[in-house]
């Protein structure tokens, strides 16, 4: 199957900026030894602070966005020690970083329309993709579905509406944008025809989330693909920590699992059981 990206490295980087989005999630902007060419929505890294204050092992990050070629920002979520450590490095600090990894989003052609679906800190993967579709001429074929228990943990929301593409909020508690549930709200543009099936559909965040996709988008017969969130041990397709059942019939049929570090961790729907 796949092999680790031949453009993959370990680095130690600086943090250059630092900002708090939401109530519990921060974005960290790393400054990078020189200029990268543009990278392909929903790669990922692995991150750890580099004096070792954090768990020895690294967490898997989506590259939120790269701001200017020698810095990539990642948005932190502070869920347990090693998020907490992340999220703790102050400006000049270092992060190690096995970077950039992965498989990312086939961006589609400007004529496709793209539906983004995302609930909370799932939406890191989606901002590239939202600005690679705007600087293509299609930020208006292209939709942005984003839900949350509430408009707080919309993070970083403001940044999203600014590209251009509509952006459909719905909260879970009803503060912002449609009242209940993210899936219910694509449920119903669906049915008045406010977005069209022919869309490439495009999910992540957490597992509640994805499963309830993949079996909305299976139902409606949509042409769908995750960005999945699975816990990871290196990154790099050697600990064997993210195994991925595929479908006998899809185009991975003839392996059982695949990795979802060096596979994924964008696959398409078809290719697996989920």
């Amino acid at each position: 199957m796949a092999a680790l990206p031949a453009d993959a490295r370990v680095l130690d980087l600086p943090v250059t900026a630092r900002r708090r989005s939401g109530p519990d999630a921060w974005i960290l902007e790393l400054g990078l030894p020189e200029a990268w060419p543009r990278l392909r929505p929903g790669r990922f890294a692995m991150l750890a602070p580099a004096d070792g204050r954090g768990p020895f092992i690294p967490r898997p990050f989506s590259i939120y966005s790269q701001p200017a070629p020698d810095r990539l920002d990642f948005l932190i979520q502070v869920l347990g020690p090693g998020t907490r450590a992340l999220a703790a490095l102050r400006e000049g600090e270092t992060c190690t970083a096995t970077v950039p990894l992965g498989n990312g989003f086939e961006v589609q052609p400007p004529e496709r329309p793209v539906v983004l679906v995302a609930g909370g800190v799932g939406s890191a993967p989606f901002l590239l993709y939202l600005e690679e579709r705007a600087a293509a001429g299609a930020a208006e074929r292209t939709w942005f579905f984003y839900g949350a228990r509430s408009a707080d943990r919309l993070y970083d929301r403001e940044r999203f509406e600014a590209v251009g593409s509509p952006v459909r909020c719905s909260t879970e508690d009803g503060s912002l944008g449609f009242a209940g549930r993210v899936l219910d709200d694509l449920a119903g543009a669906l049915d008045r025809g406010e977005v069209p099936e022919e869309a490439r559909f495009a999910a992540c965040g957490p597992e509640g989330l994805l499963h309830a996709f993949a079996a909305f988008a299976r139902e409606r017969g949509l042409d769908a693909e995750l960005s999945l969130e699975t816990y990871m041990g290196c990154g790099v397709g050697v600990c064997n920590a993210c195994p991925t059942p595929t479908d006998p019939e899809g185009p991975w049929g003839d392996w059982p699992w695949v990795k979802t570090c060096v596979d994924g961790p964008v696959m398409p729907l078809r290719a697996i059981r989920f």
